[in-house]
């Protein structure tokens, strides 16, 4: 049978780094969707200060994951 996938838009942000978002989004993800099988980075942004300094790091990512065999016949 083929596999089927889905892929939701989720959203995210890191005071720390662009990466740190990434990895934050896809921790959370994965506390409630199973077989997470790949990523894209929609969107980066951010807020700075006054200084032009990098306060925080957004992210817009699309997470795909792998749809589950229906257990009903």
């Amino acid at each position: 049978m083929a596999q089927i996938t889905k892929t939701v838009r989720l959203g995210g942000s890191s005071s720390d780094s662009i990466e740190d978002a990434i990895r934050t989004v896809l921790a959370r993800a994965a506390i409630t969707i199973d077989e997470i099988t790949h990523f894209e980075v929609v969107r980066v942004g951010g807020k700075v200060d006054e200084a032009g300094v990098p306060t925080e790091f957004t992210v817009t990512v699309d997470v795909t994951f792998v749809v589950k065999e229906s257990v009903h016949g």
